[in-house]
């Protein structure tokens, strides 16, 4: 099931959303729809749910590890898209980075004086103390999902940011990858997604379309789809996570 962003609630930094017009029906407790009664019109509550996560005149800083450094890449195509919004991207990714390491950049990051910051992370994290990297330290999901929580408080702290945007891995890792790794990124996007809800962050459900993507493309002779090396986006891979993010942002 393709998933339609247009019909999916989106929350962000500034409160909770909820699909609107808000209706009743026979499925939804009474006192709940007393409650929101009681409270008073929706529409004062919440914000609406279609209005553009990012405005003219604000930096995005895009902080992650080498898929997001490696240029011409997804970065690419949302500095060009998202300026036609007059909206500038400041690229803060670094090769080999995972959460822990990338916590030692966060001043350097606020430095850069941005309105929202979208962290995509997890890659290397999910790969830490495993398969061909078994001599590093592993990261469990739960320290990647704590790990994200501490950036956006020292920003949200340090910095005066309050738009945040979390992105979990692209789904599976492809052909050999995925037999070393097997089903274990699964884990971190699960974490991904906590970390968003308790942070609220715009969560971008990159691993969905990704896997769903998949399911109707034949991968090639090295079992490969939407990379180049199992983790790193080809140029299609680059165009499918810049579309998605740009739609779960409602910029597109």
């Amino acid at each position: 099931m393709a998933i339609n962003f247009d019909e999916t609630p989106v929350g962000d930094s500034s409160g909770l959303e909820l699909s609107t017009p808000f209706c009743y029906n026979h499925n939804m407790p009474k006192f709940f729809f007393m409650l929101v009664l009681a409270m008073g019109s929706t529409h004062a509550m919440v914000k609406p749910l279609f209005e553009p996560w990012l405005k003219s005149g604000e930096t995005l800083v895009c902080f992650g590890d080498s898929i997001t450094d490696w240029e011409p890449g997804y970065i690419t195509i949302l500095r060009e898209e998202l300026a036609k919004h007059g909206v500038k991207v400041v690229n803060a990714g670094h090769g080999g980075d995972n959460t822990i390491t990338a916590l030692l950049r966060l001043k350097d990051v606020a430095a850069l004086k941005p309105d929202a910051v979208m962290i995509f992370f997890g890659t290397n994290d999910s790969a830490a103390g495993r398969g061909r990297w078994h001599d590093e330290p592993s990261i469990e999901p739960e320290t990647y999902r704590d790990n994200m929580l501490w950036m956006i408080h020292y920003l949200r702290k340090n910095a005066g940011v309050q738009k945040f945007s979390i992105i979990p891995t692209a789904g599976r890792i492809e052909g050999q990858g995925y037999l070393e790794f097997g089903k274990r990124r699964d884990l971190y996007n699960l974490m991904a997604r906590d970390a968003a809800d308790k942070a609220n962050a715009v969560f971008v459900p990159l691993d969905i379309v990704f896997d769903e993507a998949r399911a109707t493309k034949q991968p090639d002779a090295k079992g490969l789809q939407f990379t180049r090396d199992t983790v790193h986006l080809n140029p299609e891979g680059c165009a499918l996570a810049a579309e998605t993010m740009l739609k779960a942002w409602k910029m597109k």
